[in-house]
């Protein structure tokens, strides 16, 4: 019998090195702390009604504004005007698209205060508007407008700031479509309004323009009539017919300060409601433009984390490759130990 059949060589070698141990440990400790980490919640963020566009892993889109009251009370402005309720039921046949676009990004890098300042910079580089900035060694965020008509190349340069693995993208698009045609009704009836109110004042002036005629004719009649009487014979005759013009006069004439007392107040009525009906008019002309204004602009928001180098590896080796990768390298020092030091 052969000595190595007396004695068969172990799997061990004779020592282990401390590159082994260290890359075992590694190995376990990765391991462990992806394992830890798989169980995370999402950070609550709000969420937009539309055409959603990822591009990422994480985040939400923000919340768009629905916002909605029912039209303006006839002849009353609202100086704080929201969107009419939408109708829901549109045809359709009817293919206009009013998109709302919001924009998220969230960004990560090791410079978190000058990325804030380059995606600043950036922004005010497209006409756009900061609504609000913080900026902090470990966290930044900058919330803006942007005109619709420079969003392509706005975001293209914004996106060019960091790689494609350091950046979460959420966009989010709502047709504005039901506001749009419900503004348009509310167009129509005001505009409608205002002529009937037009033509109502306009009857109230003909019809006492031909009262105020009618009654002045016959004034004028009595008038010349008492002349001729009084200049004539004064017999009982006369007289009495004398005092029965006299008071069909004063009749008339009572009438006709009554006729005008009254279509002052009809023309100050009917002024009132055209006046009442333009101001309708020019509100939903600003809820037009309003909507208008809205539609083209692009409302975004960018956040900017602190990023480790711990979070780099694991952009780069997602999953378990870390782990396996120290477990692989563990192996194949515990082969070299065996091979350097031989089995015991």
């Amino acid at each position: 019998m052969t000595d190595n059949q007396a004695n068969p060589r172990s799997f061990w070698p004779r020592r282990i090195s401390w590159l082994t141990i260290i890359l075992a440990l590694l190995a376990i400790v990765t391991f462990l702390a992806i394992f830890g980490s798989g169980m995370q919640y999402a950070i609550p963020m709000r969420t937009g009604i539309g055409v959603m566009e990822n591009s990422g892993s994480s985040g939400a889109a923000p919340m768009m504004d629905n916002s909605v009251s029912s039209a303006p009370a006839q002849g009353k402005a609202d100086s704080s005007l929201y969107y009419p309720y939408p109708d829901p039921n549109i045809p359709v046949t009817d293919t206009r698209e009013f998109l709302k676009v919001y924009y998220s990004a969230s960004m990560r890098t090791r410079d978190v205060q000058g990325l804030t300042r380059r995606v600043e910079t950036t922004v005010r580089g497209y006409n756009g508007r900061i609504d609000q900035q913080s900026s902090s060694p470990q966290y930044g965020f900058v919330s803006f407008v942007v005109p619709q008509s420079k969003y392509d190349a706005f975001r293209a340069e914004l996106e060019g700031l960091v790689g494609s693995r350091f950046l979460t993208i959420n966009i989010s698009s709502q047709n504005l479509l039901p506001q749009k045609i419900s503004i348009e009704e509310q167009q129509k009836q005001a505009d409608t309004a205002l002529a009937d109110y037009k033509t109502a004042r306009q009857k109230i002036v003909n019809a006492h323009a031909n009262t105020v005629q009618s009654l002045q004719t016959k004034i004028d009649a009595d008038v010349q009539l008492l002349a001729t009487l009084r200049a004539g014979t004064s017999t009982p005759q006369i007289l009495a017919q004398i005092e029965t013009v006299s008071d069909d006069l004063s009749s008339l004439r009572q009438h006709l300060a009554n006729e005008n007392a009254s279509y002052a107040v009809q023309l100050s009525n009917a002024d009132r409601n055209i006046k009442n009906a333009e101001a309708w008019q020019k509100a939903v002309e600003t809820q037009d433009k309003t909507l208008l204004d809205n539609v083209a602009t692009v409302t975004g928001t960018v956040s900017v984390r602190w990023v480790s180098f711990w979070d780099i590896a694991r952009l780069y080796l997602p999953g378990y490759w870390i782990p396996i990768i120290f477990a692989a390298l563990a192996f194949l020092s515990f082969l070299w130990d065996r091979r350097r030091f031989g089995t015991v």
